[in-house]
């Protein structure tokens, strides 16, 4: 009976397979895999515009930071914050998308260079970025049990408490930076070719 079974189920795999149809999976062009890569690759198919954010610092030097069409923007204009898509750039005008709440659309909202004062940066540095959130919350931690396992407070826990709080901060604010714009860090469009 066991034989049987056994030939049985190799038949009808056998029988199964001949109707087995690969699904054809179409070839994508060079042009749509650098859109699906991002904004920044999808400038390099055609020729545009990008907002390019010049910073000289005092220690560090040169860096040139760079906002294609689609990519988020965070910046201060007016005294309110922003943080929307980049929609269009021109040569001294740049728009972001903003939600209309009467019309229940996006509608581009013009800012002018002049217009902003300062843009604030979301970096991504592998253990910097993250230790910015962490320490914080382990400096507290460590201080909580420090209370609650010696039923009291004392004063040998804050050196560590400080420090970890303090590290913290500092690091929050290398992967954060907010950049105030001046004679020295200055908005400016550029074209990819």
């Amino acid at each position: 009976m066991r034989v049987k079974f056994g030939w049985l189920l190799s038949l009808v795999f056998v029988f199964m397979g001949q109707f087995v149809v690969a699904q054809p999976q179409d070839t994508l062009t060079t042009e749509q895999l650098l859109q699906r890569k991002g904004p920044a690759f999808a400038a390099l198919i055609r020729p545009s515009r990008y907002l390019a954010l010049d910073v000289n610092h005092v220690i560090g030097g040169f860096r040139r930071y760079r906002f294609f069409v689609g990519d988020e923007l965070h910046f201060k204009a007016g005294n309110e914050k922003y943080r929307e898509q980049l929609y269009d750039v021109t040569d001294s005008t740049f728009s972001v998308l903003m939600a209309n709440q009467v019309m229940n659309r996006d509608e581009p909202v013009t800012f002018r260079f002049d217009d902003v004062q300062m843009v604030y940066l979301n970096r991504r540095i592998p253990f910097i970025t993250a230790a910015g959130t962490l320490f914080p919350i382990a400096g507290g931690v460590y201080l909580l049990a420090d209370i609650v396992n010696n039923r009291g407070f004392y004063s040998n826990t804050l050196p560590v408490v400080g420090t970890l709080v303090l590290s913290g901060l500092i690091f929050h604010t290398i992967s954060n930076p907010h950049i105030r714009l001046n004679k020295n860090n200055k908005l400016k469009v550029l074209r990819t070719y």
